[in-house]
């Protein structure tokens, strides 16, 4: 189910925390690759218990790299994920690679381990502006991939913000998701770090709002 408990405002102010991230993921993807990468976020929204599939392009199956974030919360619980189709994050993966995309049609060991470390990248590019505003030593964990058919992995619900994103390496484009699934408490606290001084932390199951 989707809902939008956070105001256009809120939004806008969140776009801006998310560009800088992006921006700053798009510029480490170009010294790691060699390559012109662009990163941009077209749509952005709350959603809660949406599969992480639901706004994968195409059919077939999908690749979530997943990373937990610390020092957001005292109880933790957050995490970010970077959402590809299967078939679009082995055209990456060749791109980076310097390789003929139609001669690799699976994803192996070295497949793996260049998405899991984009999808690093990605996530730590966010999570460094994140705690630049929430004035914290926010960290990463170690990055965990997994793939399946979409219906095979219909549990990996998302409760946060899903950024619709275009991957742009030298002159082709990709589309992914990055989801960042906060706490109702974490979400409040990088509201009020925005200055939206009148949210109140929530007190139970309520996600936030204005």
């Amino acid at each position: 189910m989707t809902d939008t408990p956070v105001t256009p405002q809120q939004l806008d102010a969140i776009r801006e925390v998310v560009n800088i991230g992006a921006g700053h993921a798009a510029t480490n993807l170009s010294q790691l690759t060699n390559l012109t990468v662009m990163i941009s976020v077209p749509r952005i929204q709350w959603v809660r218990g949406t599969p992480a599939s639901s706004s994968i392009p195409g059919s077939g199956p999908i690749v979530i790299i997943t990373i937990s974030i610390e020092g957001v919360t005292e109880t933790g619980g957050e995490r970010a994920s970077l959402i590809l189709a299967e078939e679009t994050a082995l055209r990456m993966v060749a791109l980076m690679l310097r390789r003929d995309a139609s001669a690799h049609t699976q994803i192996g060991r070295l497949e793996e381990s260049a998405l899991m470390e984009m999808g690093n990248i990605v996530c730590a590019a966010y999570v460094g502006v994140l705690g630049t505003f929430l004035n914290r030593s926010v960290l990463i964990g170690t990055p965990r991939l997994s793939r399946g058919e979409r219906g095979e992995l219909a549990h990996e619900a998302v409760t946060g913000l899903m950024i619709e994103t275009d991957f742009t390496f030298v002159d082709t484009t990709f589309e992914g998701v990055f989801v960042l699934s906060h706490t109702d408490v974490s979400f409040s606290s990088l509201l009020r770090a925005l200055g939206f001084k009148d949210v109140a932390e929530p007190a139970g199951g309520t996600p936030p709002s204005a």
